[in-house]
Parts: C-alpha cells; structure tokens; sequence
C-alpha cells in the first residue's frame, strides 16, 4: 500500500459518516479514536475535554493529513525518480474536505477569540464576554502555529522556494485565500500597540505572506505575459475588494499605510508583467471616484502622497520617500498608466496636480544634450498622454498654469539621479553679453524665434508640445486666452512687460505652427471661439475718459521714466483737445490688434473652405463690423477688411448658388466657371483674385453674335455678383477696380434697370443734407470708380439711353445738382462729366431736360467764378500761402475750384452745339431756347471769358460763346 493510500485512509478516519452516537463531542471522540488507532499514535482523547478542544484537535489532525498528502504529491519532478502518483475525484473531495475543517474548526475560531481578547474590541451584540487570564495566549500561539504550518503546504521549501503545483494549492487559493489572510495580515503586521511578550508579532509570517499574495496574482491573473483582454474583469475586482477591505481589528489609516505602498511596490522594473497589470487595476480603482469604499478619500489620498510626492512643490505637504526619487516615481507612473486603463478619471487625478512640474522638468533635459534620451522621452510621453485624455477645460486651466508658474531649476547628476537646483547651484545670469552670446548670436543671427530674454516657458517649445499633443479643441481655446490676455497686457502699463513679450511670442509661434495643414493640431480647424473672440475685438470699445486727477498721476508717471522730451511733444502737449472734456467719449481702436484679427479671419476662412455666414452665422456680424474699417481704418487695416469682405461674399455665394442638375452642357459649364471663379476670388495672392475677377466679368458680359462662350443665367446670382464688382472696385490695385468698373457695365448690358438702379444708388445714395459731410477719402473714391462704371454703361447704351433717362435724370443727376454745400465739389465735377456723356451719346434722350440744365450751368457761372480782382486780394492778404486745389483736397466743399466751372462749360457747349445740330437736321429745336436765356448766357460767358482767373475757363468761355452764335443763327434759319 502506498504512503498516498496510508495517509488518505487515515484521513478518512477523521471524516468518517457510519454511526449512531447522539451527539458531536461523540461522534468526534469516536473519529479521533480510530485516527490515533490506525495511525499508532499513542495520544489519548479525554471524556473531560470540552468540544471546542476537541474540535480544535481534529483541525490540527487534518492539517497534519493534508500536509502530509501535499508532501507527496507535490515532490518536484526529477531525472531517475518516478512521477508523483495521481488522485482522483474522491480523494480530492476528501481533502477539500479536510481543508475546510482545519479553517472551520481551528483557524477561524481561534482568530476570533484572539480578536475578541484585543483590548477596546467590542464583543458582538446578545454574547457575554468572559476572557480567561491565560487562555489569550494560549490561543495566540496556536493559532500562529496552526497558521504557521498551514503556510507550509504552499511554501514547503520557505518563502523564496518553489511552490507545489498540485490540486491541494489550488483548492487553497480558490477557497481559503481570504480566511488565510486574514490571521497572517493580523500575525504579522500586529500593532505595536498590542504587541507584548504573551503575544509577540510573528514576523515569519510577513515574507510568507506577501509571497502568498504575489503567488495569488499569478494565480488569479496568469503567470505568462498575455494580454490584458485575457484577463476576466471578475477577477480583477475581486483582488481589487481584498485589497480595499480593511480588517476588523486594524485602523483603516494603519492597514492601507502598510498595504498600499506595497500595491505601488509591484509596479517596480523587476516584477513580472502579470504583478504590473494587477496593481495598476487595484491602483487605478484607488484613484476613481466611482469605487464605493467607506475609506476612499482616505485611500485616495494616501496613494496620490506615495505616487506624487517627489514632484511636489508644497513645503506643507508630507515628506517624501526619500527611497523614492524622482526617476523611481516617473518609472512606477508610466509603468502604471502603461498597465492601466486609460481613463480620463485615472490620468486628471494623476497628473492634474503634478503637469506643471513634469513640464519645468522637461523644459529642462530638452536643453540639455547630456540627457539620457530614455527620460526625455518617458517625460514626452506622460504629456502628451496627459494631452490625450485630458478634457478641454483642464487642459486649458493646467497649460494656463505652466505660463503663470516660475521656473524651477533641476540638476540630474552622471547616474541619472533627479534633484531640485538649490540656490548655492543655480547659476547666475550675467548682465552683460558674453563671447559666447555673442558667438552664439552670430551663428543664429539672432533669429526671432530665439529666445534671447530667457523667457520661461520656452515659446518654441510649448508651442511643439501643443503640436505633439494634436489636440485643436485645447489648442483654439488656448490660442484665445492668450490673445484675450495680451490685449488686456498692452493696455495696462502697470503689468511686467515680458509677460506681453511672452503671450505675444507664443501666439507668433503658434500662428506659424499650428496654421498649416489640415492636421487636427490646426487650431483653424475648429474656429467658434476664434470668431466670437475675432467678433469682440472688432465691437467698437468706447470707454470715458479718465478724471483729471487720475491722468495727472498717470502723465506725471510716464513723466518719471521720460528722460528726454521733445519739443513736438511740448507743442501737442500744450495744444487744445475734445479728448480732455470731462465725460467724453473715445472710441479706442487698438489697430495692432485689429489688423491680427483680421488675419486671423482672412487664415480661417482659408482653412475651412466650407465655411460661410450660412453654416456660422456670427460671420454676418463680423462682415458688417468690417465695413467701417474697410473704409475708415488704419492703411493697414484697410486691404485687409476689404479682402476679408470679398472672400466672405465669394463664400456666401458659393454656398447659395444651386448645384444644377444635367440641363446641357453650357449650363453646367457656366456653373463650374462660377464656382471657379469665387474659389479663385478667396486666394490670398492678388494676381489670382483678379483672374477670378476677370472669370466672373466674363460670365455676365453679353453674348457676342456667334458665339458659344458659357454665360451664366440666373438672377438669383445677380445680387451677390453686384457686391462683389462693387467691393472690388475699392480695391488699390488698378487692374481689380478696372475689372470691376468694366464688369459692373457689363452687369447692365446684361441685367438691365435693377443693377443701373443698384449702381445709381451706390453712386448718389446719402448726399442730401448732412450726410453728404460724412464722407470719407474712401467713399469719394468708391463713389467715382462707381461713376467710371456708369459712364461706361452711359457710352454702350447709345440712342438706347432714353430707356434709362429717367433712372439717370431723376434718381442721380438732378440730385448732385443742388446747391448742397456739404456736397464735395469733386463729386459734383464727377455728375456734371456723366452729364456731359449722356449728351453726347444721346441728345434726344435729354431733350426734355436741356432747358433747366443749361439754365443750372449759367447759375453755376455766375455764382462760382473767380475773377481776377478777388485773386490779387487774396493773394495780398496772404501771399505765403499757396491757393487749394481740387487735386490736393478732393473732400473739399470749395466751390470755386476751376474744375467744376469747366465741367459746367463743357456741359453747356455740348447742349449747345448738338441743339444746332439737331436745328440744322430736323428743324426742330428752334424754339427750345428763350430769348431772355440766349442774352442771359451771352452776357454770362463774355463776362467768364473776359475776368475769370482760369485760363482754361477763359478759352472754353470764348469757345460757348461761338457756338452760342451759330445757335442763334440756327434759331434765325441762316446757314441752312
């Protein structure tokens, strides 16, 4: 018979079910009889013992079964030595069943009365507590016995040797891993508190049971390294709840101050992959807020001190560990985060505190060469794994907090070890230029992306990491924070200015890093905050003015750090000024800040090509702001309102135009070629918005006789193709207005009244009363390029112009002919030049209104002439200054500027000349002019040709006069 066969049959002696005894303490008697019997062993069990003895006994007797089956089986496979012997279900079943008396019968009753004894421990409700002087001891040292031995079946060889792989293991940790922590957490770990001589701590039991829990992980987890999707997630939890349970006679503060940090232990390089993934579960339950634990924010704050304390910079927090340097803490966090799920939760409660040192570290081994490159890219990877994760509000918040934090200065000595620079360390900088600045200037020319100021942090580098994180959504809102706080920066003297430097700086950089491409690290990608922030800037910002004590601080201020003054700035100074007028208001444009705006929108419309007041409408207020720049802002600003304007109507129209189905060919070729066209209108190169220009010109131009060149043909583009012509025509470039001049004749060649009406209405619209004082250098010149339109439309029209007299007469002409001082007199030069066209193109056409227009004509002479004698006064008066001209003040209101009589001189001839014509061709006419008006305007154009200063309005005075004569010959029917 075999040793295996001896000791289950002995075994089986202790669970023996035949029989008929009344009660337990029999039944038990009877079983331990027969166990010693057939074992030979001479013990004698007593009629006197209690049942808890006996009990006790028969855990103790099973152990030593057990114990001795596992010694057997468990025997290591070896050359020349037979297998050990198998078992079967009934054997197995037999020692499972051994197994639970030895924790029903001997390990759990003892841990609880060794409990109850513990002082301050309070009994269970309904049970007296009745405690022998001895019997706590005594019960102490069987159970460290009976725990001592029960180690022994899984560690035979000690805590460092094999462990049996056999189905008696198993059963142990499947079934009583719990009820075998629970007295090796209480044996070894004893408060020192309750330690004594009766009870002593039992330190063999500490390696043994943190060997037993490692060996728990790779028996819950696997020993190999598969990965984390083999893992049950019941698993997982399950060691996460043991972990997280403190014990009954443990503090909870004492239990997790011992467990955790050898949770955290298990992340070290050494342990096997299996250990890493199990703690990062259990830490990473620590660290949530979802866990339902009574202890959490306890738990949770003792595993942030452990993990995070050599990166803090808090004087009251804890002290670190100093055994856990700063290169330990990184390892232990990327193998942790590495191992872990990556959760938003986990990732802000690790790094949310610790981001802007991790940055100050890595700010610094960046710029040092000497580096191990392993670290920089370990400190690499927790940012941008942060940046990943992390949600846009505290990624903004935390980058906001790495630019309003100081530096903190680091030394990593030749092993690698990680420390802060102490002040004796730090090096000084020197205030004046060193050999090596000045080498180092000449090799870089001193670019403007160096950071010469030392500026912390590095605007190059925190822009790249921006770029590496690939996060648009942080990056925009980011990008307007730092717009938002340098204009507040600018505007306040009392702020340092290096931190404007430095906001200014960073935004350079990421406008030239963060702008190309359609990369999801383009902050033009996602532009709702850009365009409310670009909308803000844009509002005008009126603000009061300051009291007068105030500015008086303020001016004696700046008075102290003037050192010299010039005297220009004595003279303006002791100028007059509305601004000084108590309460009045300044509209304060900070051009600077407009212009970037503005090419900030010019750089997002060109990075959304979908996007249009259509799909954003916040870009229909943004184009109605920009049209008092467009006309009234800085040189600088100026091009680029207009340019912003043109694209967004190109856009608006490109999105509004219909997609036409198959009609025929020239249809849906003139829809391509205007799809074309306004694409081409939204380029940022001049050249290539003029050729879009000329592409739409030609669309709406008219057809010649024979030829098929596609033209576009609905009228619903009709109104956007206006506002484009109209707004190109402001622009500086000469070609751009050209075409567009040249575009809007042809829109009324093709369109007919409502795009003359349009242009008429550009033309002369707000020039009644005080309105017309309001115009601008820019809406002069808007107003005759729209005039240079209309003469063109005025030429082609030819005896056709009839049908438009009275858009002409009635809606423009007649109306730049009052005598509206506020009126510039170039413009009025310019109504009096169309006049003078429709004459000539068409006399018929005026016939009904040549009578008052001549009649206007003379009253223009009369009123307006200069002669000779008031131009020697005047030049006695003030013979140093030199008299005005219309060139040099084209806003100007002076009506006796020479140009407007000749423009009236001409006019006259003109009406003249063809009424002659049209008496010696039709006889008709003869009557259309009074006698009193011929004598009228004999008299007036001798007296023009005789006195007026003008030379060229003497000669055309004299000129009127003669084919005023041949008129009045033509009146007589001589010359016929």
């Amino acid at each position: 018979m075999s040793a295996l066969s001896i000791a289950l049959s002995d075994g089986a002696c202790l669970i023996d079910s035949t029989g008929s005894e009344p009660d337990l303490k029999t039944v038990l008697i009877k079983r331990l009889s027969n166990y010693y019997a057939r074992s030979g062993n001479g013990c004698e069990v007593r009629e006197t013992f209690s049942l808890e003895d006996i009990q006790l006994i028969t855990a103790k007797e099973a152990l030593a079964v057990v114990t001795r089956a596992q010694q057997i089986i468990g025997i290591e496979e070896q050359r020349g030595v037979d297998k050990p012997p198998l078992i079967g279900t009934r054997d197995l079943k037999e020692l499972s069943t051994l197994l639970s008396i030895v924790f029903r019968w001997g390990i759990g009753p003892l841990y609880e009365r060794v409990v109850l004894a513990w002082p301050g421990t309070t009994p269970p409700p309904n049970t007296q507590r009745i405690v022998e002087l001895t019997a706590p001891s005594e019960d102490y040292a069987s159970l460290s016995s009976l725990t001592f031995d029960f180690l022994r079946l899984v560690f035979p060889d000690g805590f460092q040797g094999r462990v049996p792989q056999t189905l008696i293991t198993i059963a142990i940790l499947e079934k009583h891993s719990m009820d075998l922590l629970k007295p090796c957490m209480m044996l070894g770990w004893l408060p020192k508190s309750l330690a004594s001589d009766l009870r002593p701590v039992f330190d063999a039991a500490r390696p043994m049971t943190m060997r037993f829990l490692n060996y728990l992980c790779d028996a819950v987890f696997g020993e190999n390294d598969s990965p984390a999707d083999d893992f049950s997630v019941e698993k997982l939890q399950h060691i996460t709840r043991v972990f997280l349970t403190a014990p009954a006679n443990m503090k909870p503060e004492e239990f997790f101050h011992q467990v955790i940090p050898k949770i955290v232990a298990l992340l070290a390089p050494q342990e096997s992959a299996t250990n890493k993934r199990a703690a990062a579960f259990v830490i990473s339950r620590m660290l949530s807020a979802d866990t339902k634990s009574e202890h959490q924010d306890l738990i949770s704050r003792i595993t942030r001190t452990i993990l995070l304390s050599p990166f803090s910079t808090d004087e009251g927090n804890e002290a670190p560990d100093p055994t856990f340097s700063i290169a330990s803490a990184l390892t232990t966090l990327i193998t942790l985060v590495s191992n872990a799920d990556p959760s938003p939760t986990l990732i802000s409660a690790l790094f949310s505190s610790i981001v802007s040192t991790l940055y100050s570290l890595l700010h610094h081994v960046d710029h040092v060469k000497t580096v191990d490159p392993s670290l920089r890219e370990s400190l690499r990877g927790l940012m941008i794994t942060w940046g990943k994760i992390v949600s846009t509000a505290d990624g903004v918040r935390i980058l906001w907090l790495i630019l309003q934090s100081e530096e903190v200065k680091w030394t990593i000595d030749l092993e690698g070890n990680i420390s802060r620079a102490t002040k004796s360390e730090m090096p000084k900088p020197s205030s004046l230029l060193t050999p090596k600045d000045l080498k180092a200037g000449t090799e870089n020319e001193y670019s403007i992306n160096s950071n010469i100021l030392g500026l912390y942090p590095d605007p190059i580098h925190v822009v790249q990491l921006l770029k590496t994180i690939d996060r648009a959504d942080i990056s925009s809102d980011f990008f307007v924070k730092l717009l938002e706080a340098y204009r507040d920066r600018r505007n306040d003297e009392d702020e340092d200015p290096t931190r404007a430097l430095l906001y200014l700086q960073i935004i350079m950089q990421m406008q030239a890093q963060l702008t190309d491409g359609k990369s999801s690290a383009n902050i033009l990608c996602k532009p709702t905050h850009l365009l409310s922030f670009i909308k803000h800037v844009l509002e005008p910002q009126t603000s009061t003015s300051q009291k007068p004590n105030e500015r008086h601080h303020n001016q004696n201020a700046r008075a102290n750090l003037q050192i010299v003054v010039s005297q220009d700035e004595e003279i303006f100074d002791e100028g007059d000024s509305d601004d000084d007028t108590p309460g009045a208001e300044v509209i304060n444009l900070d051009s600077e800040m407009i212009e970037t705006s503005v090419n900030l929108l010019l750089s997002i419309l060109e990075a959304n090509e979908d996007l249009s007041a259509r799909t954003a409408p916040i870009l229909n207020d943004i184009f109605s702001l920009l049209e008092p720049l467009a006309r009234e802002g800085s040189e600088s600003v100026r091009p680029l309102a207009r340019e912003a304007r043109m694209v967004m109507t190109a856009r608006l129209a490109s999105t509004s135009s219909v997609k036409y189905g198959s009609r025929n060919q020239d249809q849906e070729s003139a829809q391509d070629i205007y799809q074309k066209a306004l694409k081409l209108l939204q380029d940022p190169i001049l050249p290539v918005r003029a050729h879009g220009l000329l592409l739409l010109r030609q669309l709406v131009a008219p057809s010649a006789l024979g030829a098929k060149d596609p033209k576009l043909n609905d009228d619903a583009l009709v109104p956007a193709i206006l506002s484009i012509f109209l707004q190109s025509v402001q622009d500086d470039d000469s070609y751009v207005f050209l075409n567009a001049v040249q575009g809007l004749a042809a829109m009324v060649d093709r369109f007919g009244k409502e795009v003359l009406r349009g242009l008429v209405k550009e033309y002369a619209d707000g020039l009644d009363g005080l309105k017309a004082s309001t115009l601008t250098q820019r809406d002069l010149d808007t107003r005759t390029r729209v005039g240079e339109a209309l003469a063109a439309v005025i030429r082609r029209c030819d005896e056709a112009l009839s049908l438009y007299g009275k858009c002409f007469m009635c809606s423009l002409f007649l109306l730049n002919l009052s005598f509206n001082q506020m009126n510039p007199t170039t413009l009025r030069t310019s109504s009096l030049s169309l006049l003078s066209d429709c004459e000539s193109t068409s006399p018929l056409s005026m016939l009904p209104y040549v009578t008052d227009l001549a009649s206007a004509m003379l009253d223009i002479l009369q009123l307006e002439i200069m002669s000779t004698d008031s131009i020697s006064k005047d030049s006695a008066k003030d013979s140093e200054k030199q008299s005005p001209s219309m060139d040099a003040e084209p806003l100007s209101t002076n009506t006796k500027f020479p140009p407007l009589r000749r423009g009236a001189l001409h006019f006259l001839a003109l009406m003249i000349r063809e009424t002659t014509k049209l008496i010696y061709e039709s006889s008709f006419g003869t009557s259309l002019f009074s006698d009193d008006f011929l004598r009228r305007a004999k008299t007036t154009l001798g007296y023009v040709a005789s006195v007026d200063s003008d030379n060229i309005v003497r000669v055309m005075a004299r000129e009127a006069a003669e084919d005023l004569d041949q008129l009045n010959k033509a009146m007589l029917g001589l010359g016929l």
